[in-house]
């Protein structure tokens, strides 16, 4: 094998494990370990910690896993949505990506067993719920949504397991960030009705309609509103704050522009933005430590330097 195809499998690897997500997961992990879980923790003390590098790692692990094993299950109807991709996940023989699949797990329950008994457990159930999903839950309507957006909070309550640690503003956060998943998520749906036609997956789009998923979309839109004012006004996220502030107006001008969405590759547009939204979020974490009093004085001392 030479060269050229060594690299052209690592990347079709990369691509089936959807590299690019796992690489906002991680930051995602260790920024809600720093910030939300154990803010009165020193952050290199926390950094260090193995038990908490394992600990993401084994998340890492299944999570690349899961996207291995509904990669192997939905690849014909992807070839619809995503043709270039797929031609490229295609270098990668399916004899190979359950091997990969096989070995991930197992890694992740050894690592998982060296931390604590809790840990494992949780990773077990994890591992499968994940395979479940894939076999069985992605060709049902409204259930499979739900049940996929657990799936995907689920690596952020093993920080949770870990630390033993829960408070009202974590479940806020936890919330929130749910929601937000599941709008992505069915809003995905609304984008992918032609491929889910074809193969016969049940989606929300299909099963009970455009104008019941723009009121469902509608309902948890609102909702995301109520949490976002109560995080806001109880004024204990520093400067992430603003990211609140930020998605909240964008949620009111979503509320009304939705209801005039009508072509596939509006839907596609707003489902990158609200999966931007989470990566927004992600980033936004670090803003917790600071107060936005402080900010208000950097601005004012800039704009005296300027003038």
């Amino acid at each position: 094998m030479n060269v050229q195809k060594i690299i052209l499998k690592v990347f079709a690897l990369f691509s089936v494990v959807r590299g690019y997500n796992l690489i906002v997961l991680i930051l995602a992990q260790y920024l809600a370990a720093l910030f939300i879980f154990a803010p009165e923790v020193g952050h290199r003390q926390l950094l260090t910690n193995p038990k908490l590098d394992g600990l993401i790692l084994c998340s890492i692990l299944c999570v690349a896993a899961g996207y291995i094993i509904n990669n192997f299950y939905d690849l014909e109807k992807d070839e619809l949505k995503r043709p270039l991709q797929v031609y490229l996940q295609k270098q990668v023989s399916q004899g190979f990506k359950l091997t990969v699949y096989i070995v991930l797990n197992a890694l992740a329950l050894i690592i998982s067993a060296l931390i604590s008994w809790k840990v494992f457990i949780f990773f077990l159930v994890y591992q499968f719920l994940v395979w479940f999903y894939s076999h069985k839950i992605n060709r049902f309507a409204l259930i499979k949504n739900f049940y996929l957006v657990i799936i995907r909070v689920m690596p952020f309550f093993a920080l949770l397991v870990y630390f033993d640690h829960f408070t009202f503003n974590l479940a806020l956060h936890a919330t929130f960030l749910t929601i937000l998943l599941l709008i992505t998520d069915i809003v995905k749906d609304l984008s992918s009705q032609k491929a889910d036609l074809i193969y016969n997956y049940d989606s929300i789009p299909i099963k009970y309609g455009i104008d019941f998923t723009k009121v469902l979309i509608s309902c948890l839109i609102i909702t995301e509103l109520i949490i976002g004012i109560i995080i806001i006004m109880k004024n204990d996220v520093g400067a992430m704050k603003y990211f609140f502030i930020a998605a909240n107006i964008t949620f009111t001008v979503i509320l009304f522009i939705i209801w005039r969405i009508k072509s596939t590759q509006a839907y596609k547009i707003l489902h990158y933005f609200f999966k931007g939204m989470i990566v927004a979020g992600v980033f936004s974490i670090v803003l917790i430590e600071i107060n936005p009093l402080t900010l208000q004085t950097i601005a004012q001392n800039f704009n005296q330097r300027i003038n």
